[in-house]
């Protein structure tokens, strides 16, 4: 039996081991809890404490400048205020939204949700007008606090909308030049911590103190903005007095392809876009597509004429203003009797067009449709340009060949329609159109200077000079009288189209689409314009309509901005500079005769391209292209090549012509019986439509070749 000692004793060994235990087991938990602390909950730990402590505020840099090509500034920034708040320094979100709404105007209840939110920074509200601004720093509220930004605004208002185009508030593009050219506009914005001590101060961290945005580049723009201010002002008088729906008119140097002014109406301003219908916005030289009607004549008599198929001492009979085609019937506006081609075209004869477009055929027709550009992308800087419809010959029915030349079956843009014309004016050299001049760093350097490029050859400069020539007589006694200027002579075509009508295969009897394209100096072109009208009140007609726009344009720019220009000859120019000039295109040539789908024999003049005849100023590709087995040369330029195909199948499998060289591919499409247009020279790199396809007779393919 246990002494009275001896269970006290283990009575307190037993408590200190209880003791020891319970001591070890806290230790163990404090270490665990440091360790997980440390080591697991660590990151969250300190992100958590920089966000109370640590505020990051973006400092936007200013967006580039754009300006016109004679430097005057069309866009600028402005700095303004705009109104945050933290929330966890308010303690009525209610009263202070409810003063906030007095002040800024805007809803209470969007106030309050923004109050309410558990974060450290909230927006309230972006770009105050100034008087806003000092209204609401006088009521001094609780936790509301004002950060400087800068806002786009333009300062020309609506004069060049739609090619400057608009941004949202943040200052990205949304439209134009603006969205095309956004991430050189934008340049790089800065990040500024701030550290938040126990009153809620905020101090910069040293580390920030002198990190400063990188403000964009600038732009300058190939628009001549008292041109544009003319366009516009006559575009928008001449829609008025017809009581149109909209319109377009382009201003183009043909020599080098820089657009001097783009026009459309509706205009909008980019600064109060809100205020515009979306459709207003739109830029509809590119991204309307209509049919040209008769200004497209000007390419059937560019096929007619360089194929040999007619010439100017061709006759044709106009009947009595209307002829039958089969199962449909062409009409004119009035009887016209006999003419030769040249009265054909100064009159605008559907008739005799719709015969010349007959004897040209289905292939070289579209051949010369597509090398003018039409059913392609310009390549123009600006978003949203459309192809138009050009559907390939192997798509078209019996009476697409009288209808698409003169001007119907086919969708084209004024961009398209206008680069057409230029490349008449400059003796027959499709430019890329241009709107971007040069590209400047935030420090006024030169940092890219666009240059004039040449897309290809579309008719040689004697069928130019041919076809610029009957231009003339469209004014002189045709069609286009209402466009002439009393101080120079000028040139063009006009057009008058029917709409189709919404949801039918029919065309609408009421609407019309006017137009009128032309150049001026007639005999030495300087400038091309073209002017659209869509839906005017009446019939319609561009020598009514759109021609008078046309010259009251041309009349402008002569006395104005364009006074010097439109008189100095291309003489004055640098040739390296100023595009293509006269280059003499003396091509040895011999005729070819190729099949039209209609079986008949056509004679062409195919043309053998020397090294030597090639121009390398004009960025035409150097190599001898020879004449295929079967089949014939269509025209060459700029390593742009269109193969006549011999007598096609029925249905045709696409080869692979990736590997091939320029002559191997260009003797297989045509025994084949397929358009083949070439980009580039050497070897086939890439095609369209790809190997294997099955297509019809006279279907195109475009393949891309590299050295």
């Amino acid at each position: 039996m246990l002494s009275a000692t001896g269970r006290h004793s283990g009575i307190q060994n037993g408590r200190l081991r209880v003791a020891l235990v319970s001591g070890l087991a806290v230790w163990a938990i404090v270490i665990l809890r440091l360790v997980m602390i440390q080591l697991v909950h660590a990151p969250g730990l300190v992100e958590y404490a920089e966000n109370q402590h640590i505020v990051p505020v973006n400092l936007a840099a200013d967006r580039g400048t754009i300006y016109d090509r004679n430097m005057v500034p069309l866009t600028d920034n402005l700095t303004v205020q705009s109104v945050c708040a933290d929330p966890r320094e308010i303690d009525s979100p209610s009263v202070v939204a409810r003063q906030l709404a007095r002040t800024l105007g805007g809803s209470y209840d969007g106030y309050l949700k923004q109050l309410r939110k558990d974060k450290g920074f909230v927006w309230i509200q972006r770009q105050l007008l100034p008087s806003r601004a000092a209204a609401l720093r006088e009521l001094d509220l609780p936790g509301i606090g004002f950060l400087p930004e800068s806002k786009r605004v333009h300062l020309l208002g609506e004069t060049g909308c739609h090619v400057l185009g608009m941004t949202d508030i943040d200052g990205c593009g949304l439209s134009g030049v603006e969205k095309e050219l956004d991430e050189l506009l934008t340049g790089a914005e800065a990040t500024v911590y701030y550290c938040l001590d126990s009153a809620n101060r905020r101090t910069p961290i040293p580390a920030c103190m002198k990190i400063v945005p990188k403000d964009g580049m600038s732009v300058v723009l190939t628009l001549d903005i008292r041109m544009q201010s003319i366009v516009e002002i006559e575009l928008e008088r001449g829609i008025r007095e017809h009581n149109a729906a909209r319109g377009t008119a382009i201003v183009q140097d043909p020599w080098t392809g820089e657009i001097l002014a783009m026009a459309n109406w509706p205009r909008f301003d980019p600064d109060r876009p809100e205020r515009h219908s979306v459709e207003s916005r739109k830029n509809r030289a590119i991204t309307d597509q209509f049919e040209p009607g008769s200004t497209f004549k000007l390419i059937t008599a560019a096929a007619a004429l360089s194929t040999g198929s007619a010439d100017l001492n061709s006759v044709y009979y106009a009947y009595r203003g209307s002829k039958d085609f089969g199962r449909f019937t062409i009409h004119d506006v009035k009887e016209l009797g006999w003419l030769d081609f040249e009265h054909a075209f100064a009159k605008s004869s559907n008739v005799c067009f719709a015969e010349i477009a007959y004897g040209v055929g289905a292939i070289p027709l579209y051949s010369f449709a597509r090398d003018f550009g039409f059913g392609c992308l310009t390549g123009i800087s600006l978003p949203g340009e459309v192809r138009g419809i050009l559907r390939e010959p192997s798509e078209w029915s019996s009476r697409s060949v009288p209808t698409i030349g003169i001007g119907q079956e086919l969708a084209v843009t004024a961009l398209q329609m206008v680069g057409a014309y230029s490349a008449v004016a400059n003796g027959g050299y499709l430019m890329e159109p241009k709107v971007i001049k040069s590209i400047l760093a935030d420090d006024g350097r030169v940092v890219e200077d666009a240059r004039w490029s040449v897309v290809r050859q579309v008719v040689e400069p004697e069928a130019a000079a041919i076809l610029r020539g009957l231009l003339a007589s469209v004014t002189e006694y045709g069609t286009g009288k209402n466009a002439r200027v009393a101080e120079i002579a000028v040139s063009g075509k006009t057009g008058t189209a029917q709409k189709a009508a919404t949801g039918a295969r029919r065309y609408d009897p009421g609407k019309w689409v006017a137009s009128f394209a032309g150049m001026a100096p007639a005999d030495d072109p300087q400038l091309v314009c073209l002017v659209v009208i869509d839906e005017p009140d009446g019939r319609g007609l561009g020598g009514e309509v759109a021609a008078p726009v046309f010259a009251r344009i041309v009349e402008r720019i002569i006395r104005g901005p364009g006074h010097g220009y439109l008189r100095r000859g291309r003489g004055d120019y640098v040739e390296s500079e100023r595009g293509p000039g006269r280059l003499d295109r003396t091509a040895p040539t011999r005729p070819v005769h190729a099949p039209d789908p209609n079986g008949k024999a056509r004679r062409w003049d195919a043309t053998l391209v020397s090294e030597d005849a090639l121009d390398r100023r004009a960025g035409v590709s150097a190599a001898e292209f020879l004449m295929p087995a079967h089949g014939g040369l269509v025209r060459t330029g700029r390593g742009d090549i269109v193969v006549v195909p011999a007598v096609p199948a029925e249905e045709i499998e696409v080869p692979d012509f990736r590997g091939m060289s320029v002559r191997l591919s260009r003797q297989t499409a045509a025994s084949l019986g397929l358009a083949l247009t070439f980009r580039g020279n050497g070897r086939v790199i890439e095609q369209s439509p790809r190997p294997g396809c099955i297509v019809g007779p006279g279907h195109g393919v475009d393949v891309r070749c590299r050295p």
